[in-house]
């Protein structure tokens, strides 16, 4: 197969990272040995910040980070600190913070130089101590740039070469001749320049040392960024790809040190990844089926697609601590303390992540277990391998994450498990609890958040008014039934208006002009329209609304004398034409205090804003709001629904007296714009201002 060589991956690897990170914490243990300890308090539970004085020689945890000097003095990782005080009498323990393997503070740093590495190239972060580069785009242009003769990077001595023959010194693979440079070379040589480069930045700016692998694809970067270690680099060429590969265990390729590597080894009689190339397809085919076997031969050469993805955020957020022995946790008290413990680790990283990525989530997960997700097998001189035990199982159990709090974190997760409790017989043990925070939203400010929560949404169009009212205007054009048809047709215009227009800003009050009668004028003050129609009809058209319109000024004195709410539920004292229970009393400029919000409702709320009161309630927009501003809220909905119960009502008979033209219709248009025009107070600027004041 031919070796890809389009591309200039990289492959970064910060050389003991978390040591390294304890090291710049505590300045007077750069130069000795350290080692980083999962804490592992006996007796009464102690909370270490990053900031305080951590280090505790005496600690007997297990060791999660060592660093270089300690490696040089037989110390390895998973040791416990007796074991390696015995190897090691002078290395210096640091538990992590947080009374548990607390990783917040290398995540910290990990984005600042994954900020550094993403100035030259695209990143995707791998872990919180590595990530790969695609340098393809830098290195092309460094290539351009320098005439196709890539340039030294800085710091040779550091940038190492595997050849077929072994490696080679970085100055003499860059003084080669033009014909002895092989295809894609040139571009792992600009690649390499860049990496050399950015390693610089991050120990100039941050103090951190890290490591690096290129090649052509993701998985060579990642298996030659660890040859030369610590503060070094490895160039692979395609050329050197079978030799690194060769000798390699199967377990040590991606995606085979599981059972599915297990099965190859087992299937086919072999162990390194020179043997499995060397096997024909048509073998692997019968053996794995086609898909398989085709990932198997690709893999066997080095050769695989794998893209550098941009940074993805996390679906979630998780802590755990395992209790080992006489550790495990039986009863509720012992689980809320350390409940306490990882939710407040978890509420710190919930924060940073709300800062960092302007989102929150809204549930919480807490997931517990009788026994341990692993056994640990130790052998002599080798490292010591977990394995998960038959038949273990965990309990999971989740609810609303109601504050990014440690104690209300606690205070749920301990309930959720109480619940369990209650159902288990007397005696039980956990070995393992964890924390998850999931289902993330993109957290808004309170007022964008008010202002998303009475956001229009799509409504039905309104119903066609009732037949009386068709009747009345064709009766007073004198078109007859005719005059229906018009009528309805400036229904979806007027509807389109209502929607293009924003909420708290009113709509200019439109006047239904009689059927056949051309459109006046724009006019800045509501006038009052002559009738054109024949003198009998406007004369009995006035005779029909002057008996009401003289009910409506007695309905006004009385509306003076009682809340507006309880002119709502009146629909008494109106003339013939409201035989339908339609209501549309006016209301008076002077109402007394109790209807204030109502008629600032009904003021300035749009119709769209009408429609949208009676819709669904965003409840994920709302719970991002405080209590208390939430029961405001809640209860100017109520309102809003009232006055756009109202308002629905006024806007029918106002289109019944337009309708019918006459003196009548221009006094009571007036009137509305009059209405529209007062000093009321919008809805989100009351609200906003209510926050503004909290």
């Amino acid at each position: 197969m031919q070796q890809p060589v389009s591309r200039a991956i990289c492959h970064v690897d910060l050389d003991a990272f978390y040591a390294q990170v304890e090291v710049k914490q505590h300045p007077q243990l750069r130069g000795k040995p350290v080692g980083v300890v999962q804490y592992n308090p006996y007796g009464d539970l102690a909370t270490h910040t990053p900031a305080e004085d951590r280090v505790m020689n005496d600690s007997n945890g297990s060791l999660i980070a060592v660093s270089y000097e300690a490696r040089a003095a037989g110390v390895k990782r998973n040791m416990r600190g007796d074991a390696a005080r015995e190897v090691c009498p002078e290395i210096q323990l640091v538990p992590t913070a947080h009374g548990k393997a607390d990783l917040t503070l290398y995540r910290s740093d990990g984005r600042k130089v994954l900020g550094i590495l993403a100035r030259l190239a695209k990143t995707e972060r791998a872990s919180i101590d590595e990530c790969y580069l695609d340098l393809t785009e830098e290195a092309q242009r460094r290539m351009a740039e320098h005439g196709g003769v890539p340039p030294l990077p800085p710091l040779p001595d550091q940038v190492h070469v595997m050849r077929q023959d072994g490696f080679s010194a970085a100055a003499d693979w860059w003084r080669r001749r033009d014909e002895e440079w092989e295809p894609g070379e040139r571009l792992l040589a600009c690649a390499a320049a860049a990496v050399a480069e950015l390693r610089a930045a991050v120990l100039a700016e941050l103090g951190f040392t890290c490591s690096a692998g290129i090649a052509h694809t993701k998985l060579m970067a990642k298996l030659c960024s660890g040859l030369h270690k610590p503060a070094q680099q490895t160039v692979l060429p395609a050329s050197a790809v079978p030799v690194l590969l060769g000798p390699l265990p199967l377990a040590r390729v991606k995606g085979l040190g599981g059972k599915f590597g297990v099965q190859v080894m087992s299937e086919l009689g072999i162990s390194t990844v020179g043997e499995l190339a060397a096997v024909p397809l048509p073998r692997l085919e019968a053996a794995f089926g086609d898909k398989d076997s085709q990932w198997l031969a690709a893999v066997a050469h080095g050769i695989t697609d794998d893209a550098v993805e941009e940074r993805k955020l996390p679906k979630s957020v998780s802590c755990s601590k395992t209790f080992r022995g006489n550790h495990a946790l039986g009863d509720l008290q012992a689980v809320h303390t350390w409940m306490l413990e990882l939710g407040g680790e978890l509420a710190e990283r919930l924060e940073e992540d709300r800062e960092d990525n302007n989102r929150i989530p809204q549930t919480l997960t807490v997931s517990f277990s009788t026994a341990l997700p692993w056994v640990a097998t130790y052998r002599p001189g080798k490292p010591v391998q977990f394995s998960t035990p038959e038949g273990y199982h965990s309990i999971s159990r989740s609810c609303p994450l109601r504050r990014l709090t440690a104690d209300a974190i606690a205070d749920d997760a301990t309930a959720l498990v109480r619940r369990w409790a209650g159902e288990q017989a007397a005696g039980w043990k956990l070995g393992v609890l964890e924390l998850t925070a999931s289902s993330f939203v993109a957290v808004q400010s309170a007022a964008s958040a008010i202002t998303r929560f009475f956001k229009p949404t799509a409504a039905a169009p309104p119903a066609a008014p009732p037949a009386e009212h068709d009747a009345c205007t064709a009766e007073a054009s004198g078109d007859g039934a005719a005059a229906a048809p018009p009528k309805q047709q400036q229904q979806p215009v007027q509807q389109q208006q209502q929607q293009q227009q924003p909420v708290g800003h009113p709509l200019p009050q439109q006047q239904q002009q009689p059927v056949g009668q051309q459109p006046p004028q724009p006019q800045k003050q509501p006038v009052e329209q002559p009738s054109p129609q024949p003198q009998q009809h406007a004369d009995r058209h006035k005779q029909q609304h002057g008996q009401q319109q003289h009910e409506q000024q007695e309905q006004q004195q009385k509306e003076q004398q009682r809340p507006h709410t309880a002119a709502a539920a009146s629909c008494s004292g109106h003339g013939q034409e409201h035989d339908d229970g339609n209501c549309t009393a006016a209301v008076p400029a002077n109402a007394p205090a109790a209807g204030d919000r109502v008629l600032q409702l009904h003021q300035n709320a749009q119709p769209a804003a009408a429609e949208q009161a009676s819709g669904t309630v965003d409840e994920a927009v709302l719970a991002e709001l405080p209590q208390e501003l939430q029961r405001e809220i809640r209860g100017e909905m109520k309102m809003r629904q009232l006055a756009a119960h109202l308002d629905g009502r006024k806007q029918q008979q106002h289109q019944r007296y337009n309708g019918g033209g006459g003196s009548g219709s221009g006094k009571r248009s007036g009137g509305s714009a009059g209405l529209a025009g007062g000093k009321q107070q919008d809805i989100l600027t009351f609200i906003k201002g209510k926050r503004v004041k909290r």
